[in-house]
Order: structure tokens, then sequence, then C-alpha cells
């Protein structure tokens, strides 16, 4: 029997990506906020007494400042769950598999998995990657984008081993 590994730093840029969205999110409603004030400012000249102002103002700085927590949030929970199914690094050996995520590393016997994978087209219909779903104790793990030679590689190696590698129901 072979081996086969394969190594990448696709969860580093799944994380950084959501981070470059929560700061453009970000950035999007401190503008909304500036934009609020100077309307309300030039609006109404004697703004230093009126208490409408004062008002609308804490308003829009209370409704930014919830906008941009539920935008935080909601694009970090994402961004976490992203970047712990994809996988760092993959080893098959004789007797086990070795899967590497960013929450550890786990070793599982060929047994203990099963494998499936989705195929990435082009406009010919020929494949150019396969996105390959692993499923270890109940967590779908995913080697992202890989190139069809090392898929043809892998499928090699895992029959091997005594594990077929079927397309992935549609979901």
């Amino acid at each position: 029997m072979s081996e086969w590994s394969w190594e990448s730093n696709d969860v580093e840029w799944s994380i950084d990506r959501y981070s470059t969205g929560i700061v453009i999110s970000l950035l999007l409603l401190v503008l909304y906020l500036v934009i609020i004030i100077v309307t309300i400012i030039t609006l109404l000249p004697n703004a230093e007494g009126n208490q409408l102002i004062a008002l609308s103002i804490i308003t829009s700085m209370v409704i930014t400042a919830l906008l941009t927590l539920i935008i935080y949030s909601y694009t970090r929970i994402k961004s976490i769950r992203k970047a712990i199914t994809n996988l760092r690094k993959v080893e098959i050996k004789v007797d086990s598999i070795i899967l590497d995520t960013i929450n550890g590393t786990y070793a599982a016997k060929p047994n203990e998995i099963t494998i499936c994978y989705k195929a990435i087209t082009g406009r010919d219909f020929r494949p150019y990657a396969y996105n390959v779903f692993i499923n270890y104790q109940g967590t779908t793990y995913q080697i992202p984008d890989l190139k069809p030679e090392d898929y043809g590689a892998l499928r090699q190696v895992l029959k091997g081993h005594g594990i077929d590698v079927n397309e992935c129901q549609a979901q």
C-alpha cells in the first residue's frame, strides 16, 4: 500500500478574507454615522440647544454600534466554522489517516471515515478541481480545490486501502 499527503494554508486565507469583510463593514457603518451627524448639523443651524438633534445623534450611534456588533459576530462565527472544517494537512499512511485542523490533529483508521467529492467543472464540463469531503466522527472536513492529478493520486491510494470515493449526494 502506498502513502499520500497534502498540505495547504487555505485555513489562514479564509480567516483573513472574513476579517477583510469585517473591516469593510465597519468602515461603511462609520461612514453612515458621519453622514447622519453631518446631515443633522447642517439641516438645523441651532444644534446646540436642540434636544431632538442630540437624541437623533445618540440614537444613530446606538444603531451603528448594534449593527457593527451583529455584523462582527456573524462574520466571526462564520469564519471560525469555515476554518474548523478546512484541513491544513492530510496524510494517508499504511494503517491510519491523519487529519490536521486548527483544532488539533486526529488519527483515524480507514474504516472510521467516509469520503466523497464534488467536481468543479469549467465551460467545457471537464473538472479543473475537486472538493474532497472527509466525514470523521460526525464532522465533515474539506480538502478544497484539489488539482485533478492530486485527486487521482488520492483516489488510487484510498482504493489501495479499501476505501471507495463516491460523488457527494446533492444537499
